[in-house]
């Protein structure tokens, strides 16, 4: 037999005995192995998250290994459109020109205890009590790079919130079978959030699971699992069909297990009239608050005190300057007022119009919900 031949032969019954002594290994080696391939996200170390091996993310990682390029439909329009540091639209490396600003906050988080305290925690630039690349906001700076529209307007403003007191503590993550969203009390066992947060990529539902109010790391104020929801008649249909006429029913609320709301305070609505679009318009209007469970901070809220709406629209929808990013779908837009606070608006997505006017967040207003939340709460348990 040839020598070629036999070696040949050899290696393929090392490879066949290896295979048959364990198949389930070796699957675990392949190029797309990893339980996240194929998300358009790379996880490989180094060029990745790091969430999966190396090898085993291939086709997610394809891209950002060979340098990146500008294959993703939505490339060159001056947005990022890459998971995390953009709108997510488009696969990572697929949208380079966009996004080479952002790329030094690839794969980074806010993550660190002290993060948003304006002093870097990182080993080497700070004073190393926090992990490598978890203190991203403090240690590479809160200004949005020049040229890029991004989920904050000039600057990151961002706090992290005191869960453990009113109005932080009616605030709440709301965990679906699929993702999670912000949401807010606004009955002793009714959340007010997105509607959007409800629907899969392939348009499927996804149901919505459990209600950590207060959520901080491994503890909450109060929690309760979700015993029933409602979205608006229409909802589903309006957003297949595209355009904005949807976006006035991108609202939606929950119904819980326990009235947990006694123990996180509860906010009420406050509906918009016609005398404050009048002060909105004249940049006269009252300072508003935001809160949610945004991607970069892992488990724990920020907060943003002191934005603007930026003005209000005749379709049920509000523009505001509330600095924010994926994550924070759902969450409140609210104003305090005597006895209490009370939500404005839902926040929705960010929205910058295609003739390149000046971007913002676009938010579901009262308008639009305010006589369905009475009735629920009233049905549900208030």
């Amino acid at each position: 037999m040839p020598v070629l031949t036999f070696r040949l032969l050899v290696a393929w019954t090392v490879l066949c005995l290896c295979a048959a002594a364990d198949p389930a290994e070796a699957a675990k080696s392949g190029p797309n192995s990893c339980r996240w391939a194929f998300d358009d996200r790379c996880d490989e170390p180094g060029i990745g998250t790091g969430d999966c091996a190396s090898g085993t993310d291939t086709a997610d990682c394809r891209p950002v290994r060979a340098g990146g390029n500008d294959s993703c439909r939505w490339a060159e329009d001056h947005s990022c459109d890459e998971p995390d540091i953009g709108t997510g639209v488009c696969a990572d490396g697929t949208d380079v020109s966009d996004c080479r600003p952002l790329y030094a906050r690839r794969n980074r988080d806010n993550s660190c205890a002290s993060a948003f305290d304006d002093i870097c925690d990182e080993p080497g630039a700070g004073t190393g009590r926090c992990a490598v690349r978890s203190d991203t906001a403090d240690c590479l700076g809160r200004d949005t790079p020049a040229g890029i529209r991004d989920h904050f307007f000039g600057r990151d403003q961002r706090r992290l919130a005191r869960v453990d007191r009113m109005p932080w503590s009616a605030i709440g993550e709301l965990t679906f079978d699929h993702g999670a969203c912000s949401g807010t009390l606004v009955g002793r066992r009714v959340v007010l959030t997105a509607a959007h947060c409800f629907m899969r990529d392939d348009d499927s539902l996804d149901k919505p699971r459990r209600f950590r109010a207060g959520r901080n790391g491994a503890s909450q104020v109060a929690e309760a699992g979700v015993a029933g929801f409602f979205l608006p008649p229409g909802f589903r249909q309006g957003r297949s069909h595209g355009g904005e006429s949807w976006y006035r029913l991108d609202w939606a609320l929950v119904e819980l297990d326990a009235d947990i709301g006694d123990v996180t305070g509860v906010m009420a609505v406050h509906r918009l009239k016609p005398e404050d679009k009048a002060e909105i318009e004249a940049g006269r209007w009252v300072r508003v608050m935001q809160g949610g469970y945004a991607w970069d901070a892992p488990d724990r809220m920020t907060e943003h005190v002191g934005c603007r709406v930026v003005s209000l629209r005749d379709d049920g929808t509000l523009l505001h300057d509330c600095d924010m990013t994926k994550g924070d779908s759902g969450s409140p837009i609210f104003i305090k007022r005597s006895g209490g606070y009370a939500v404005v608006a839902v926040v929705s997505r960010f929205y910058g119009g295609d003739d390149g006017s000046r971007s913002a967040y676009l938010a579901v207003d009262s308008r639009a919900f305010e006589k369905a939340v009475a009735k629920y709460v009233a049905a549900h348990g208030g």
